[in-house]
């Protein structure tokens, strides 16, 4: 059953967005609970310790590799992981969330763009035309169906660094077609370490701006939840993921994100379910279904 499961891209990146959306709600509780940029540095370094834990001995066989490759996995791991969500934080508190949903949208964009530019990854034309249905599910998620909610959006600094975060993301994504061959959880232990790194920089910085927010009983569930899903669980279904259906078609389920984050909000924050719940998560099924009736890229 379990390996079934692991050769099933559709679920591996159907759960792995899953467990994203509850990252969303889980930050969303822990504001006063922690700090952000501590819970983000905490949450890398917790991963990186289970996962050397659990598989040491890959790790130790797998150093050689990556002392010849210790430039590509600090920046899959210091730029794309860690540069994403440094960057995810500091946005939102300088833009609407209704920004950073529409933002976050075009990330399956950029992969294929960045696969296009840099290793001349083919698109078909029902994938296009899936990324699109899908990105307008994000349009109508985020803009409450209300055309005239869209039409007065205005573009500020956190913005800007919403847009840099994709690009950061989106490279790690299209980069990860590139990964040298060793288990996934193996490749994201190391990812873990590199992110950690990355983050105590603005962890240090938030300590000596006296913003650091030491967790309670509350804050450390949260930070244990960090750790495991959206740190490890959902990287490693994603990767495998990317490994199966490539990395285009698995940007594309990225789109879900927003989608299962709104229902997640109705259950657990009690928030009010709307029509156009209801139509973002029908055309972004719509849009997965037509990037999987295109011609599978690699």
């Amino acid at each position: 059953m379990i390996t079934k499961l692991w050769n099933n891209a559709h679920i591996l990146l159907a759960m792995a967005a899953l467990s994203w959306a509850g990252h969303a709600i889980a930050l969303r509780l822990s504001v006063g609970e922690i700090s952000p940029m501590l819970l983000m540095d905490l949450r890398w370094l917790i991963s990186f310790i289970l996962l050397s834990t659990l598989f040491r001995r890959d790790i130790i066989a797998a150093l050689p590799l990556v002392r010849a490759r210790w430039r590509w996995f600090l920046m899959m791991g210091g730029t794309g992981l860690a540069g994403f969500t440094i960057l995810l934080a500091y946005a939102a508190h300088h833009t609407t969330a209704m920004n950073l949903g529409i933002l976050q949208g075009v990330m399956p964009a950029m992969v294929m763009l960045f696969g296009l530019l840099f290793y001349q990854t083919k698109t078909g034309f029902l994938q296009v035309m899936g990324f699109i249905t899908s990105l307008f599910s994000i349009v109508v998620l985020v803009s409450a169906g209300s055309l005239q909610t869209l039409l007065a959006l205005r573009f500020n600094s956190g913005d800007l660094l919403m847009v840099a975060a994709c690009f950061c993301y989106a490279g790690y994504v299209v980069n990860l077609a590139k990964r040298p061959e060793m288990p996934p959880l193996v490749l994201l232990c190391f990812f873990s370490f590199c992110a950690f790194l990355a983050c105590s920089i603005f962890t240090v910085v938030e300590y000596m701006r006296g913003m650091m927010v030491l967790p309670g009983w509350e804050g450390l569930l949260l930070l244990g939840y960090c750790a495991v899903f959206p740190s490890i669980l959902s990287q490693s279904f994603f990767m495998r993921g990317v490994e199966l259906a490539g990395a285009n078609r698995a940007g594309l389920y990225i789109n879900l994100v927003p989608v299962f984050a709104a229902f997640l909000a109705v259950l657990i924050l009690s928030e009010s379910m709307r029509t156009y719940h209801v139509i973002a998560l029908v055309a972004v099924v719509g849009g997965i279904f037509l990037a999987e009736r295109g011609k599978p890229v690699v």
